[in-house]
């Protein structure tokens, strides 16, 4: 099953997701260390929207 980074926006599949983070009951998938901590630093600001705010790790 593919999922959407966060910070990013890049699909990965869940299973191979390099971090996983739950914040407020939910769990998002990540591509990278990078951006898990980008999420952890400020989750808010990626967990509620719509569009990701892409920081260049991965395009």
């Amino acid at each position: 099953m593919k999922v959407k980074d966060p910070v990013c926006g890049m699909k990965i599949e869940k299973e191979e997701a390099v971090e996983r983070v739950e914040y407020m009951g939910k769990e998002y998938f990540f591509c990278s260390k990078e951006c898990a901590e980008k999420f952890r630093d400020d989750p808010e600001r990626y967990a509620h929207q719509g569009k990701p705010r892409g920081h260049g790790c991965c395009h």
